[in-house]
């Protein structure tokens, strides 16, 4: 009884964290700290747990059971630099946001694998210092994405060189959103949820020890949510219509990842991925009120009109004994955000990371890993649009420190 309840822990351990995090659009692919370190290219070289997330056909690579549990932590920061002398500059808020994950993987046979992974597709966390008072609350004070998919797979391995999995995505989202109304200067707050499910689907081929080559695909997934809207007007008073519900649609994009890995040495791995997303999905952001916002505004929304991105990463390993591997990655990340309606709640660019790690395998049963991360984004500058309550500024110095790790058990 005592090793089932202990797995039991390690997986529901780390879902107790909050599940936000600062992304390309709102994507996230913080899914393991090996991962992580590698800059996420895990799609085409040796499993570990996480490979549920990255390529689960990999997971052929893994004897036996397993489970892998961690969590990543981003701290970000930026500057909104108005360019009216009037106006006070504003920093993001000082939080401090977590990425939990958890996976399972079990070998049924010579033939078939399972494998179960919980992790965020998505993400999001963006608030401003003060941002009940800050210029741009008319537009946006606070945006949340929370969401957990829960991802269970089979994993068929044909023979040495091809694996193939196909899994069911089930995906749970909760959207936060916080503005001021002007005019009455009310504050809203809507917070809304739902479930929803697609399918993913991947395969490598690995003609030789040294050479391999992985593909990945997932679903796009129309995530309804139902939730409601509180109002408050600031000075204390609440006005006679303080609460009302919501709904609305956020769409969780499709998307595509290719890989090669090569061993030039016998300790060395490198890998090199390019990711599509197909973040053309996202065309507006429409909010619909019951009752109405105000007479005759039953539903409000803004366009998006986003733009489909690619995504580069290269990732290295190298073991320096047999228990200690070090690893490094690089990524460039296409930022999808469409500058005619860009705003305040995804302030996103073209952004870069540098990643750091190491692994120990503590002993047969036991491995612990490690990263660091550094993210930066390009400046971003912000035409004033005063239908939409867009102050000119310009967002400098986006930033983010990343750090986490992840503990495998193998039974």
């Amino acid at each position: 009884m005592r090793k089932p309840l202990f797995l039991l822990c390690l997986v529901l351990v780390p879902l107790l964290l909050p599940m936000q995090a600062r992304a390309s659009g709102y994507a996230v692919y913080e899914w393991s700290a090996r991962g992580t370190a590698l800059g996420g290219a895990m799609v085409a070289r040796d499993a570990d747990p996480s490979a549920v997330a990255y390529n689960p056909a990999n997971i052929t690579d893994l004897p036996g059971g397993q489970v892998q549990v961690g969590a990543t932590a981003i701290k970000p920061n930026a500057t909104m630099n108005f360019k009216s002398p009037a106006v006070e500059d504003r920093d993001f808020s000082d939080a401090i946001w977590g990425l939990p994950t958890a996976y399972y993987t079990q070998q049924l046979s010579d033939h078939y694998w399972f494998g179960l992974g919980i992790f965020p597709r998505v993400g999001l966390g963006t608030e401003y210092a003060g941002g009940d008072n800050w210029a741009g609350r008319y537009n946006c004070s606070y945006a949340g994405i929370q969401s957990l998919s829960i991802n269970p797979n089979l994993a068929m391995k044909f023979s040495d060189q091809f694996s193939l999995a196909v899994g069911i995505d089930a995906t749970y989202l909760r959207f936060m959103y916080d503005s001021t109304i002007p005019g009455a200067d009310v504050k809203q707050e809507i917070d809304a949820d739902g479930w929803a499910y697609g399918f993913n689907a991947g395969a490598r081929y690995r003609p030789y020890d040294w050479l391999a080559f992985g593909l990945t695909w997932r679903s796009q997934i129309d995530l309804k949510v139902n939730g409601h809207a509180d109002f408050s007007q600031k000075g204390g008073y609440t006005p006679a219509w303080d609460r009302g519900d919501v709904s609305g649609t956020e769409p969780i994009p499709e998307s595509v990842t290719f890989g090669v890995m090569v061993k030039p040495i016998d300790r060395l791995s490198l890998e090199a991925d390019v990711v599509w997303t197909h973040w053309s999905a996202y065309q507006a952001l429409t909010i619909n009120y019951d009752p109405a916002l105000l007479p005759g505004m039953s539903r409000v929304s803004k366009d998006k009109d986003w733009n489909n991105t690619w995504r580069f990463q290269f990732g290295a390993e190298y073991a320096l004994t047999d228990s200690v591997d070090l690893r490094a990655g690089y990524v460039y990340d296409q930022s999808p955000i469409n500058d005619t309606y860009e705003d305040f709640a995804v302030p996103c660019s073209d952004r870069q990371i540098v990643t750091v790690g190491a692994g120990w395998k503590v002993d047969q049963n036991w491995v612990l890993d490690v990263f660091y991360g550094y993210l930066w984004m390009t400046d971003r500058h912000y035409d004033a649009r005063p239908a939409d309550y867009i102050n000119e500024v310009d967002r400098e110095d986006a930033h983010a420190h990343m750090a986490g790790l992840s503990v495998t058990y193998k039974f």
